[in-house]
């Protein structure tokens, strides 16, 4: 049984107009500040949101939990706007958020599988059953063998284009992160994954349980990477 709810966009369009908690904190701090320089990628220097006579509300863990609402906060690497979308829809293992402009993202676990309105959009993912990321399981059982995954887009023929990658996870360090207030004790991974010409590293971080509360994932050439934390999660 799901238990938080999925109700109408309307009943969210509060949190969908809210900001990170004021200046620009930047959606996947952790990773940016500690995973991605021992990749050798650094860190730009972190653009200011456009600002408006009236501020955005204050997203706040008590405005999440009132809600009885599924979130994540997401954005597109580079881009200064940080999205809050919704849980709407449950289909099987997918969890489809969408944001008060309509755009949307499908996930499975957190494996981001379909994006929607954010421009070169990715169509499916297919996973593999041993893919920790599509599929909850304790980081103790994370495996150390390599797993495919297929990643579809549009394309000149009916099926599009098929890019099937092979991806093998590192641990990195623990560390602590807090999102809205809750500070979560996780463990990092980078995920390298590589084929059919194109090559990426996700990074992944993780509690205990296998829960990813920050992400940050590679959705296509065309869109580039997608930041996501889980501000609160689906509970199936």
């Amino acid at each position: 049984m799901i238990r938080k709810a999925f109700l109408l966009l309307v009943s969210a369009s509060l949190l969908a107009a809210c900001s990170s908690g004021g200046g620009t904190s930047p959606v996947v701090g952790a990773i940016k500040g500690v995973i991605l320089p021992t990749l050798g990628l650094g860190d730009e220097e972190e653009t200011s949101a456009p600002t408006a006579t009236d501020a955005p509300t204050t997203l706040t863990r008590e405005m999440i939990v009132q809600s009885g609402l599924a979130f994540i906060r997401a954005n597109i690497d580079g881009d200064p706007v940080t999205n809050v979308l919704t849980g709407t829809s449950l289909n099987g293992a997918y969890v489809t958020y969408v944001s008060g402009f309509k755009q949307s993202i499908s996930v499975k676990g957190t494996l981001v599988t379909a994006t929607r309105g954010l421009g070169s959009d990715l169509l499916s993912v297919a996973d593999s059953p041993n893919d920790p990321i599509a599929n909850m399981t304790p980081i103790a059982n994370w495996p150390t063998e390599s797993y495919d995954r297929s990643y579809r887009f549009s394309g000149t023929g009916p099926g599009g284009t098929l890019v099937t990658v092979s991806c093998r996870l590192t641990r990195q360090a623990p560390m602590q992160i807090t999102i809205v207030e809750v500070t979560y004790d996780v463990v990092a991974f980078i995920e390298a994954c590589s084929g059919d010409g194109v090559s990426f590293n996700n990074i992944h971080l993780a509690d205990k349980d296998g829960q990813i509360w920050q992400t940050r994932q590679w959705v296509g050439e065309g869109l580039g990477i997608l930041n996501i934390e889980v501000l609160e999660p689906v509970t199936l």
